[in-house]
């Protein structure tokens, strides 16, 4: 599903040009499948109610489970009508047009491929013109000059920065340096040891979930909130898998299938923070 780098034939690590440059190529080129198996505009994971250790919801469908996600994360995070959020990562806007729906605040995503922000700009002319969200074209490390000059109360990566791990520090402190005084950092991410799931740079182990939190800690925030989310990243992936037998897509079977064995051995799994700067 994702790029894997021989690094046995090259001795440096991915640039930043060359990670935005396999971001694009991974959304474009994938595009088609997003759509069919998590409905149009997401791109994230969804949030479930479990009955003991198990889903007892999957028969929402992916996009109601990721607008649920969105919705938890917002609640989390305390937004409201005076919140004004930047989006880092913002894919085909469903999360922004959903939090902006649900809480009333402004919403400003901004995403490094070009089709995401074309599709998320045509979702949101489908909504509400009464909403107050924004999207512009732009990567973590470029932020659009419109974009630089507004301090958020909030920033937002919902399934974003697992992209970019090898420099996660830096997409930390992007987020910070965004933020006002007491501003408040909401994220939902994979996590690691690093699998070739998930693999673009594997000279550099993804973080566990402590040290994800070690790194929000480090970048100059309290954390609020810290959550293991690994079991909705279980169930929505179980969902997605049986999109893929359903469709008889080999490839994405046997992605999903070696996703699904990698979050039951607990090579990977997912994490919710919530951090306030100091």
């Amino acid at each position: 599903y994702f790029k894997q780098i021989n690094l046995s034939q090259q001795s440096h690590t991915m640039t930043t040009i060359e990670e935005v440059r396999a971001i694009k190529a991974h959304y474009d080129n994938h595009r088609e499948w997003h759509d069919l198996a998590r409905g149009n505009g997401n791109l994230g994971d969804g949030y479930y109610t479990f009955v003991g250790t198990e889903p007892a919801n999957l028969d929402i469908g992916f996009p109601e489970a990721c607008r649920r996600m969105t919705r938890y994360l917002g609640t989390l995070g305390q937004l409201d009508t005076r919140s004004i959020v930047l989006d880092m990562g913002c894919g085909e806007g469903t999360p922004a047009i959903t939090m902006a729906k649900q809480f009333g605040c402004k919403v400003v995503g901004v995403d490094v491929s070009e089709n995401n922000i074309a599709s998320a700009r045509k979702f949101l002319s489908e909504e509400s013109s009464t909403l107050n969200v924004q999207f512009h074209e732009g990567n973590f490390f470029d932020m659009p000059a419109r974009v630089q000059h507004e301090m958020f109360t909030h920033v937002w990566a919902q399934v974003s920065f697992f992209h970019t791990h090898a420099h996660l520090r830096r997409c930390i402190d992007v987020a910070a340096s965004m933020l006002k005084s007491g501003g408040t950092f909401i994220l939902v991410d994979y996590c690691g040891p690093r699998h070739p799931v998930f693999t673009r740079d594997t000279s550099k182990s993804a973080p566990d979930m402590n040290e994800y939190i070690q790194t929000v800690k480090d970048a100059g925030f309290n954390i609020l909130v810290q959550e293991d989310a690994s079991r909705h990243f279980l169930a929505g992936t179980t969902f997605l898998r049986k999109i893929a037998g359903e469709e008889k897509n080999t490839v994405e079977i046997n992605f999903y299938d070696g996703r699904i064995s990698s979050i039951k051995e607990k090579l990977i799994g997912m994490v919710i923070i919530v951090a306030q700067m100091k």
